[in-house]
């Protein structure tokens, strides 16, 4: 797990605390359920890059140098202007 810090008005706090209270859990589980919860409900979060990798696939992209994974260093790191 990562620990992160954030900040809440006072009212949403008293009202975390009474409802963790309330199922049994800590104020921090109670928070992490909630947040897996929310995103759970938000269908248009999508992190694995696929989205990005088909569109790429659509560009048809042909030709260009058949060497360039044997030049990448060169090529991204050369200082010269082209």
């Amino acid at each position: 797990m990562i620990r992160t810090q954030i900040y809440i008005p006072e009212n949403l706090h008293k009202k975390l605390i009474y409802l963790a209270k309330k199922k049994n859990k800590s104020m921090a589980e109670f928070i992490r359920l909630f947040i897996e919860e929310g995103l759970k409900r938000d269908d248009t979060l999508d992190i694995s890059g696929k989205d990005v990798l088909r569109k790429i696939s659509l560009m048809n992209f042909t030709g260009g140098d058949k060497n360039l994974s044997s030049k990448i260093d060169e090529i991204v790191y050369s200082n010269e202007e082209k």
